[in-house]
């Protein structure tokens, strides 16, 4: 009886996926043009690749992940993995910000491409293809055709960093038989902690291939922050002009004006990193009507003589963590004029007090940790100001809130490594 329910699914699934396809591909299209994805291999998307399949590495591990920020989940297990492992790995991702960064990573050994689509046969060839011992998915990145054809080959598929909202939960939980079936594939499943790891067995999933490996991403004594570049210290440097950094950390619309406003209120220098870099004409437009000289990274260009009123605004990929280790204090954006917050992560791990807005409901767990050691400070927009100037003043209070939002961290300590042990258990 479940294998004929299987076989309706994935045949309602076939015949409804073509539709989906055919609408958003235009948007779709259109997007990747924006952020520079046209050229860069896409067609491996649709199966068609431009690497004989003879010179492909085969016998290695194949990672799935999509956005930037699973992306570099993804490289720095990858790291992990390559201190005990020579065998090759194959990155795929959808996005072509997220393929961005992992080619300018420049990990030796690894293949980077566009995930193959989730049609009959394109999955196939795709492994058919690199012949991987082993496919791990990045949180939670489940494809019914991708899965299929790894259970027909015997690939063992799992995985990592797995993490489940309660809004995730409740749709799953909705459709709890589809869910059980499609989880039923993974051959392992490691969860950031006890709530996620509890929460995917109620929504079906075998408790025995469950395991709490701890969050790769807040792994940050694992990864501690590096020095940033000498070419963003000087940069800074000139910018500030003694003034202490306040960094606007993947704003969306509306925020770097607020946070701008702030920093400026508390006598600091704005440096701006949008989330989206496609943004900046209105990022620009809305800092320049606020009474700011904004100053882009990619003009490539710096004033003579820096105004009083300047900010700069980092309008690139991947060089957050990078300005996050220049500040000396982070406001996460998303989470004042839109919903669900960003990742205060970083930021933590380079030991930078944090504020955030009321909204960080796609990080309610990590805020609740946080919140009950102390390590986090959260205020609404009014309040936003005042809070800045407080934590730029070093007092005792904010040094505490530092060392109390690493310590609430220390949990996950050794996460990467115990994901490289569940795979190694599997191959």
């Amino acid at each position: 009886m479940t294998a004929v329910f299987r076989i309706l699914l994935l045949i309602v699934y076939n015949l409804l996926l073509p539709v989906f396809l055919l609408v958003s591909l235009p948007g779709y299209i259109v997007k990747m043009k924006r952020r520079g994805g046209m050229g860069t291999g896409l067609r491996e998307r649709f199966g068609i690749y431009r690497i004989p399949a003879k010179d492909e590495p085969k016998g290695g591990i194949y990672i799935h992940a999509v956005s930037v920020g699973e992306v570099f989940i993804a490289l720095k297990f990858i790291r992990e993995w390559n201190k005990t492992h020579s065998s090759p790995v194959v990155l795929a991702t959808s996005t072509a910000t997220g393929h961005a960064v992992a080619r300018q990573a420049g990990i030796p050994n690894v293949r980077v491409l566009y995930s193959p689509l989730d049609l009959p046969l394109l999955s196939g060839r795709c492994l058919k293809r690199f012949e991987p011992r082993a496919v791990v998915l990045i949180e939670a990145e489940l494809w019914p055709n991708f899965a299929e054809a790894c259970h027909r080959r015997r690939i063992p598929m799992l995985m990592l960093n797995a993490r489940l909202s309660p809004r995730s939960e409740s749709r799953y939980a909705a459709v709890r038989p589809v869910a059980s079936l499609l989880f039923s594939r993974l051959a392992a499943l490691g969860a950031q902690n006890d709530i996620d790891a509890h929460r995917f067995a109620g929504i079906g999933v075998n408790p025995f291939i469950i395991h709490v490996t701890g969050s790769i991403k807040f792994d940050v004594l694992g990864d501690a922050p590096t020095a940033p570049r000498d070419e963003f210290r000087m940069l800074l440097d000139y910018l500030r002009q003694g003034r202490p950094v306040v960094l606007a950390a993947s704003t969306h619309a509306g925020e770097e004006r607020l946070i701008a406003n702030a920093a400026r209120e508390a006598g600091a220098f704005p440096l701006i990193v949008p989330r989206h870099a496609e943004r900046r004409d209105d990022v620009v437009r809305d800092l320049t009507d606020a009474g700011f000289r904004p100053i882009l990274r990619t003009a490539g260009e710096l004033p003579d003589k820096v105004p009083d009123n300047a900010c700069y605004v980092a309008d690139t990929t991947g060089e957050l963590r990078d300005w996050t280790a220049l500040a000396d204090v982070v406001v996460i954006g998303k989470s004042f004029l839109a919903s669900g917050g960003q990742n205060p992560v970083e930021a933590i791990a380079a030991r930078i007090p944090v504020i955030t807005g009321p909204d960080m409901t796609n990080f309610a767990d990590l805020v609740r940790l946080l919140e009950s050691h102390g390590g986090i400070c959260r205020c609404m927009e009014p309040q936003l100001a005042l809070n800045v100037s407080h934590l730029l003043v070093r007092s005792t209070g904010t040094i505490r809130q530092v060392e109390n939002a690493y310590n609430a961290l220390r949990v996950h300590s050794g996460a990467t490594a115990r994901s490289v042990q569940l795979v190694d258990s599997l191959i």
